[in-house]
């Protein structure tokens, strides 16, 4: 069983303590007290997640409980929580956890938002860039600003954009290309210049913007809706170790002139197709759009389609062969549908520094930080000295004064001076930039709040405190799981033998049936073929009769039937020789029973894996009653039934 599962377990039984001593017990736990609250609160907040009805009853929820608060118990007793591993998981865990919290939702849903509307549409456009470098001399930013506002100036008068973007434009590819960029849409460029993009009409200029290559400005040339999904349903002949490509071709053709015949899609995808996640429904393929398959020619085959209905011809793929058909198409998949896919793309993508820099704005409000303007100008005036690092180090009396606090907490002079002296050694002595200690602090002084807000999420974010409580009791259960249940099944291979020969009545194969199965679109081909079974033709000289002139009429397969586990056809005939004939919608199937093999007790390797898995339920019913006996179980059947009364159970 992996972690994600027992995490999941406890997310239907995990509970908060309220306010404990002031309520009524429901229960005692080696005379440890268990709160109706406690209870109740769990039960409220996860019976819509549980979906086996039985234990949506009281009693059965309870039991549940109760055996989850078991194993909590002897987790602590065994001091799982104390090992090395569980604490380095754990520090592991809120690292990652606290990432989500660290973070401005608001202002992340409208940026997730922006970016899906924009997934909807593609552009087309052309630029000219003026390159400056990001921390560059605020005289060199302005003689970059003023050409790159002079290259629009004459745009805006008239001359054509390809010209300018030739004189102007120092992107290498403007020689070849004019300074056009083709089609792109959403995440294909960095954020302020899809920003000014999706901002500008077509055919307009934008105004100047920057990015960290410089100053652009951007034409939008063209605009159009993107394509949506489709779904489809195919027919594939694999190509594997005992198939040819050839053969594979053959068997495709055979089939599309069973398709030619009237035959229905579904049911040759159910007979012969070796996709079988897709076989079993007829061939049907979840919803996608362009791009997401890993077969560009398959996609094309399919969004060429145009009618649903509308079948392809036979096409190849690095799988084999496929005929697809169209089953509907479908627009842009809605917001909620791709949330997760943009939020995900956003956090990756340059615009997620807006989403940081209004978190920590609001951290700044939140701790009511404002920015030391006298420190600014003390650490400015030092590193513009000649040599600043010998001045810096030379400094004792500024270094204990304080920065800012957030909270309580100092952050002192020397705390920025230990962060900025190793970024001043890469100037080797030189003078520097005032720019320098601006965005050094600025640096220091977000750092600093996201760490302490970090550190104090427990305490400042009740949500947060829950799931990492979730997960500390989630994790000694799966320590606890592991050691108990799950190794002691992988080691105890003579108990795990004995018990499947203790239980081995249990792991039965049913009667099995070898067939032969014929199938046309022709009734009168099967009932030909039925009685050239019964004169005891072979099956390639019953082909050669009903198949003539490369012309498939009916299709040949050997197949096994378990009884009990594959669907058997109605009045499907038991008896070897015997024939039954199926008709499905405009097509029939001949199965004739060629051999049957009687019902027996599957050997151990063939049923390990189930075996593994009751004899894990059985070692932990087991241990189950000798934790009660442990630690015995006290019920207050008087406040279990203000419960269900109250629960209207």
């Amino acid at each position: 069983m992996h972690k994600q599962s027992i995490l999941f377990f406890l997310g239907l039984i995990f509970f908060s303590f309220v306010n404990a001593q002031q309520q009524e017990v429901l229960l005692t736990i080696d005379d440890s007290p268990v709160y109706i609250s406690e209870f109740k609160k769990v039960y409220l907040k996860n019976i819509d997640l549980v979906q086996d009805d039985a234990q949506k009853n009281v009693d059965e929820y309870l039991n549940l409980f109760i055996n989850y608060k078991l194993k909590l118990k002897e987790a602590k007793t065994l001091g799982l929580d104390k090992k090395t591993s569980y604490q380095d998981e754990l520090k592991g865990y809120k690292k990652q956890l606290a990432a989500g919290y660290l973070t401005d939702t608001r202002t992340s849903e409208a940026l997730i938002k922006e970016a899906y509307d924009r997934s909807l549409e593609r552009v087309n456009a052309s630029h000219i860039l003026v390159f400056v470098k990001p921390n560059a001399p605020a005289q060199d930013t302005a003689l970059a600003y003023q050409k790159i506002s002079e290259a629009r100036e004459k745009i805006l008068k008239g001359e054509k954009f390809e010209e300018i973007a030739k004189q102007y434009s120092q992107d290498p590819s403007v020689v070849k290309n004019a300074g056009s960029l083709g089609w792109f849409s959403v995440f294909r460029m960095v954020y302020p210049f899809e920003d000014a993009a999706y901002n500008t009409k077509v055919n307009e200029v934008s105004n100047p913007f920057r990015t960290k290559f410089g100053y652009h400005i951007v034409k939008v040339n063209q605009r159009e809706k993107k394509l949506g999904e489709v779904t489809v349903a195919h027919i594939m002949v694999a190509v594997n170790d005992t198939r040819t490509t050839e053969d594979a071709k053959q068997k495709i053709f055979e089939i599309n002139q069973q398709l030619q015949q009237g035959v229905s899609f579904a049911s040759l995808a159910k007979e012969y197709s070796d996709d079988p996640s897709t076989a079993i429904d007829g061939g049907k393929i979840k919803r996608f759009a362009q791009g997401v398959l890993n077969s560009e020619r398959f996609e094309k085959a399919a969004f060429a389609l145009q009618k649903p209905g509308e079948l392809s011809s036979p096409i190849a793929t690095k799988y084999g062969w496929h005929i697809i058909k169209l089953l509907e198409k479908h627009p842009q998949k809605s917001f909620e549908e791709q949330k997760k896919e943009f939020t995900d793309k956003v956090k990756k993508d340059s615009r997620s520094k807006l989403v940081t820099a209004s978190f920590i704005n609001s951290l700044k409000k939140k701790y009511a930080i404002s920015k030391n303007e006298e420190a600014i100008a003390y650490f400015k005036k030092i590193t513009s000295k000649e040599n600043p690092t010998k001045e810096l180090n030379t400094l004792r009396s500024e270094l204990d004064k304080v920065l800012f606090k957030i909270n309580e907490k100092p952050y002192l002079y020397k705390d920025f001076t230990a962060v900025i002296l190793p970024q001043m050694l890469k100037f080797q002595e030189q003078k520097l930039p005032p720019s320098f200690i601006d965005q050094m602090y600025d640096r220091f002084e977000s750092t600093s709040l996201l760490r302490y807000y970090e550190e104090h999420l427990e305490q400042d974010n009740e949500d947060f405190a829950n799931v990492m409580n979730e997960y500390r009791d989630g994790l000694l259960l799966f320590d606890l799981m592991e050691t108990k249940i799950w190794n002691a099944s992988k080691t105890d291979t003579v108990g795990l033998k004995n018990f499947y020969e203790s239980k081995k009545n249990n792991y039965t194969q049913q009667e099995t049936y070898k067939v032969i199965k014929a199938s046309s679109a022709k009734r009168e081909a099967i009932d030909k073929v039925a009685q050239l079974l019964k004169q005891e033709k072979s099956i390639e000289e019953i082909k050669k009769e009903v198949n003539q002139r490369d012309l498939v009429v009916v299709i040949f397969s050997e197949e096994e039937l378990i009884k009990g586990e594959d669907e058997l056809p109605k009045d499907f005939l038991t008896q070897k020789g015997d024939i039954t004939i199926v008709e499905e919608d405009t097509y029939t199937t001949l199965i004739k029973v060629k051999e049957i093999l009687p019902s027996r007790i599957k050997n151990f390797e063939e049923v390990k894996g189930e075996v593994i898995n009751d004899f894990q339920q059985n070692l932990e019913a087991e241990w189950l009653d000798n934790l009660k006996s442990k630690y015995p179980v006290k019920v207050n059947n008087k406040a279990l039934k203000k419960i269900k009364k109250e629960l209207s159970i």
